[in-house]
């Protein structure tokens, strides 16, 4: 045979091989149905791009009206990384309500890109689903922080105060793999064969675990059962901006909304130096450094996290007036 043929004989069988990978993983996939969603803790709701899997969290304060706090989680593990916040909110006499985001968890998993558009319409739908209607505390963590930020860059009005959690929104470090996940063809191939191992292995490392949620990687796995996660983790890595939404952190500044950044000094995806960048922008955003603290701070170090956030939301303002939502 000559080295032509056996070179072009090679290529079909790899080629046979990974299209045979692809489709065996694929086809490992459970159906993301009514059956999956009765595992879910929460309840449902139908929004314009399908189904959203929330709850909530009551106060138990002391009689005064509690202040609404909406927690939106990040770019892969969905809402139980609050766990270990929603007790110190709750005794501060704050009604609590987390969801999981298009995507993840129990929420539906729609054939649409995953930009910030469709999350920001998720989260300004939910809230009018549940009749929401005055300014809410808004608390985003990591890519949430981002999806916060843009929600109120949109609709200032209905933010009463901004928490962010190592916040994405500047340069992030994404990985080596991010980039040839991001290209056609081989970046669908890699997330479909590659990517369960991958993110598993991510959430075992010593940097991801926290004594709020210790079955963490465990519980993260549930979600990698059904079809649709891997492939919406994909469209956000293509269609979210992830480390470019300077101009909505500028409209925050602009609109004066109050603003908290946590950041553990030792967050090694989301970088410390950020907080910089963010004060050049908003600079009414108030800063708090946790000592030792990774990026995995909402639930290895919820003591601290939850403090600097019941302090901020309960240090009195004025709420400036804000023009109509854009």
């Amino acid at each position: 045979m000559s080295i032509s043929k056996w070179f072009g004989a090679v290529t079909v069988l790899l080629l046979v091989a990974a299209i045979g990978s692809y489709v065996a993983a694929r086809s490992a996939l459970e159906p993301f149905d009514d059956d999956a969603r009765a595992l879910a803790p929460g309840e449902f709701v139908l929004l314009t791009d399908g189904k959203v899997h929330y709850a909530w969290h009551p106060a138990r304060g002391d009689g005064a009206a509690p202040q609404v706090t909406v927690l939106v989680h990040g770019f892969s593990t969905p809402s139980y990384v609050w766990a270990g916040l929603l007790a110190p909110l709750a005794e501060a006499n704050h009604r609590v309500l987390v969801y999981d985001n298009f995507g993840r968890g129990f929420s539906d998993r729609p054939h649409v890109d995953n930009n910030a558009n469709l999350f920001d319409r998720q989260l300004l739908e939910l809230l009018e689903s549940q009749n929401i209607n005055e300014p809410v505390n808004v608390v985003g963590y990591s890519m949430g922080g981002a999806i916060a930020t843009y929600f109120t860059a949109r609709h200032p009005e209905k933010v009463r105060r901004l928490g962010l959690i190592a916040p994405a929104g500047f340069p992030v470090n994404s990985g080596a793999v991010e980039p040839w996940l991001s290209a056609p063809i081989l970046g669908d191939w890699l997330m479909a064969v590659l990517g369960r191992g991958i993110l598993l292995e991510i959430m075992s490392t010593s940097e991801n675990q926290g004594r709020a949620v210790p079955d963490i990687a465990k519980k993260y796995e549930v979600q990698m059962r059904f079809e649709g996660y891997l492939r919406s983790l994909l469209s956000t890595m293509r269609n979210f901006p992830m480390g470019g939404m300077e101009e909505e952190y500028q409209r925050v500044g602009e609109a004066k909304v109050p603003v908290l950044a946590i950041w553990g000094d030792g967050d090694a995806v989301v970088p410390p130096t950020n907080a910089d960048l963010i004060a050049e922008v908003t600079p009414q955003a108030k800063f708090v450094s946790i000592e030792g603290g990774t990026h995995a701070i909402t639930y290895s170090e919820p003591e601290q996290v939850s403090a600097a956030l019941v302090d901020f939301f309960g240090t009195p303002f004025a709420h400036a007036q804000f023009p109509a939502s854009q």
